[in-house]
């Protein structure tokens, strides 16, 4: 909350309470009265609910200043602050909630109505530590939540969680193609698979945070690049177009799955921002040149030796 919170906020406004509420569970609010004073709440359906005479007791009231209260406020209250019990509910808790057998009906609160009604009414000192409590807590919030996102470092999910959702992504595609799946995409996915394990096993050997990736992988995972297998675009003359023209982002070589077999190709730093930017800008080139083939072959790369495989 940005505006400065105190007792005479909380009693005032409506939109401020409901707003300080939606930080707690039941749970919590139950500890924060428990700080103020003892109460017992009976077990219905699983969560925690008293009596109008029990939360009366509670705030040292008395039960028709809860009654009014409620009266005049109701439609602030939702269903996971209060209900109405009557019929066979009732006669199913009436041992629970210790009520006459000549009660007709009988309101219940949970933890979180009562913070409610700590919020609300002005004639009890209980309910003024509550408040203060409630101001502490909530005015800390932002604070938390501001050193929450200060702290946070964005992540890939762990690798068995991305194997298993693209496991499932590719079940679901088969089964909306009937199984019938072209078998270069098969292979690719399979090839993917395997890759993305052994780098993750690499990685867990040698304790490393680096990502080595070739540089068609690097377009379509990092740039959203799609890469085709033929055409003015080729993947490997993409592959030959970084090597050609962008030599210093490196010359290592992988032993990696292509078409389902073991190939050396060319992979680089991307954990390197350096290398990462020089990519991004290499592959930025070939996709908006015309003719990168042209291109390729007027720098002579094709003269000497076959182009390597590059994914």
């Amino acid at each position: 909350m940005n505006l400065p919170l105190n007792q005479s906020v909380l009693l005032e406004s409506r939109t401020l309470r409901t707003s300080a509420l939606t930080n707690f569970e039941s749970d919590k609010a139950l500890s924060i009265l428990s700080k103020a004073k003892a109460i017992i709440f009976a077990v219905w359906n699983g969560s925690g609910w008293a009596t109008t005479a029990q939360i009366a007791e509670y705030f040292e009231v008395s039960e028709s200043a809860i009654k009014e209260l409620y009266r005049s406020n109701q439609e602030e209250f939702n269903l996971q602050e209060t209900e109405t019990l009557a019929g066979q509910v009732l006669r199913d808790v009436r041992q629970t909630f210790c009520l006459s057998p000549r009660t007709p009906k009988a309101r219940v609160f949970s933890p979180l109505g009562a913070l409610r009604i700590a919020m609300l009414l002005q004639q009890s000192e209980v309910a003024a530590q509550i408040r203060t409590i409630l101001i502490e807590i909530v005015a800390a919030i932002p604070n938390t939540i501001a050193s929450q996102k200060q702290n946070h470092i964005p992540a890939l999910p762990p690798v068995e969680q991305r194997l298993d959702t693209f496991v499932k992504a590719m079940k679901t595609l088969a089964e909306l193609t009937g199984g019938r799946l072209n078998p270069y995409m098969e292979q690719n996915c399979k090839d993917f698979a395997a890759n993305l394990i052994a780098d993750y096993n690499r990685q867990s050997l040698t304790a490393t945070e680096e990502r080595w990736l070739g540089v068609v992988n690097f377009a379509e995972s990092e740039l959203g690049k799609k890469v085709p297998l033929s055409g003015a675009h080729y993947r490997g003359h993409l592959g030959t177009w970084v090597r050609t023209f962008y030599p210093q982002l490196g010359d290592r070589q992988e032993t990696r799955l292509v078409n389902g077999v073991q190939q050396p190709i060319y992979v680089y730093a991307c954990h390197d921002p350096a290398v990462a930017a020089g990519l991004t800008k290499a592959v930025e080139e070939f996709f908006a040149h015309p003719s990168p083939g042209a291109a390729l072959r007027q720098a002579g790369a094709f003269a000497s030796k076959k182009e390597k495989v590059s994914v």
